[in-house]
């Protein structure tokens, strides 16, 4: 992962618990056997969800500035 611009402190806050939202055992103390596929498939549906997201996001800015 590239350190191009850091990330504002707000940032990582909005995704440490957007991760911790979709994968509580990351905020578990406790070891918790977790499946591997299961895990990949939340994070896909998480990065899908992330992109449209931004898609909307900037269609909605395109759309104000018309």
């Amino acid at each position: 992962m590239s350190q191009e611009q850091p990330c504002p402190q707000m940032c990582v806050e909005m995704v440490l618990i957007l991760l911790e939202d979709r994968f509580p055992w990351l905020a578990s103390a406790e070891e918790e056997q977790v499946s591997g596929a299961d895990t990949i498939d939340e994070l896909s549906d998480l990065h899908q969800t992330l992109i449209q997201r931004r898609s909307d996001t900037r269609s909605n800015k395109t759309d104000r500035n018309e």
